[in-house]
């Protein structure tokens, strides 16, 4: 099967609609030699300070004005994928994540995010300076182009832009050693960094975990606003333990594996499972080591694999259906089956699959403990 033929198969979405990824942030290195160096620009040598200050108005410039410039250079340093359909799909999940974000911070719309999808297979994606965002091709190959998932992915990354993690990271690394690394640095006739030079290094591996972590937390208030599946986050990173065991999958999360700028995967996906029954009005949770998925505190279901889903991704995502419902009511009508569907308060649960219970039996237990 083509890759094309790979994001378009239909995957049962368990939810009302995911990391972590790698924060762009990194050291300049040398690029090919022009009329000006960083050290030398207009005939005169600039002292260690002097050389500081044009690294850090350069950096306000592609943060600020000059952030389509930058968003052109880094379309043309990585690579675009044109595939209207993913590009249909991402522009839905920017649009509802955007008016989510401007309900508490209105900023964003005085600096609308730029964003792209780039080719590569790797399962990451970016933001930098500027509100650009590029995600790979590989994020949604590895989950199914599911847009509850994807929009987790996502939502992490405009947490970034939000918190302005790239420009300050940028900055921080601004010191005497930082400065004698990029001497030979191009500058252009205006003074400032090149954009090749600054697109090519602000998506470099720089991330601090508590960049991760800010990113994590905030990302899930921003995803549960837009609507999507309070479950997505926990399940994103269950994709990702579940294909780390696998053979040959390694190369897809290598960003991923740094201890010393990432948490560990099942750390991100514990800590989405505590807000997902935070977020359930403490109602709903899941037992990592089976499954099982409980209601106040009495077994509701253990779902089954199904596709490419484990049991315990799945799990996730039927427990983020319940957390919507009962964040929503906590008094809620009664459970029902409609044609295979499981809904609840208004809300679709799941559709058992041939190894799950029965739904007629599903709803008798859900009827049961809600």
């Amino acid at each position: 099967m083509n890759l094309q033929a790979i994001f378009r198969k239909s995957v049962l979405r368990a939810g009302t609609l995911t990391l972590c990824l790698s924060l762009a942030i990194g050291l300049f290195q040398p690029t090919k030699t022009e009329a000006f160096s960083l050290g030398q620009l207009g005939g005169s040598i600039l002292s260690t300070a002097a050389q500081q200050q044009k690294v850090r108005e350069s950096l306000d410039y592609y943060e600020n004005d000059g952030r389509n410039e930058l968003f052109e250079e880094l379309k043309k340093s990585d690579g675009v994928n044109s595939d209207s359909y993913l590009n249909e799909e991402l522009g839905r999940i920017m649009g509802n994540l955007a008016s989510a974000i401007a309900k508490t911070d209105s900023s964003i719309t005085d600096k609308p995010y730029n964003y792209f999808i780039n080719p590569k297979t790797e399962f990451n994606a970016y933001c930098s300076l500027g509100h650009n965002v590029s995600v790979n091709t590989g994020v949604f190959s590895l989950l199914d182009n599911d847009e509850d998932k994807i929009a987790a992915v996502v939502a992490h990354e405009l947490v970034h832009g939000q918190k302005k993690h790239p420009i300050n990271g940028a900055k921080k690394r601004l010191t005497v050693e930082f400065v004698q690394k990029v001497a030979g640095a191009q500058m252009n006739g205006g003074g400032k960094l090149a954009v090749d030079v600054v697109a090519t290094n602000v998506k470099a591996v720089g991330v601090t975990k508590p960049n991760e972590w800010e990113a994590d937390n905030v990302a899930y208030g921003y995803l549960t606003a837009a609507g999507y599946n309070p479950g997505a986050p926990a399940a994103v990173w269950q994709r990702v333990i579940d294909k780390m065991g696998q053979g040959g999958a390694k190369g897809l999360f290598d960003d991923l594996l740094n201890p010393s700028t990432h948490p560990g995967e099942k750390e991100r996906r514990d800590n989405y499972a505590k807000k997902l029954t935070e977020y359930s009005n403490n109602k709903v949770a899941v037992n990592a080591a089976t499954g099982e998925i409980s209601i106040n505190g009495k077994p509701f279901m253990k779902p089954a694999a199904v596709a490419n889903m484990s049991g315990l991704e799945r799990s996730y995502l039927v427990a983020g259906n319940l957390a919507a419902a009962y964040h929503s009511n906590q008094s809620l009508e009664q459970a029902s089956n409609d044609n295979g569907i499981i809904r609840l308060g208004g809300f679709s649960i799941v559709q058992p699959c041939g190894a799950d219970a029965a739904a007629d039996e599903l709803v008798q237990v859900l009827n049961a403990i809600k």
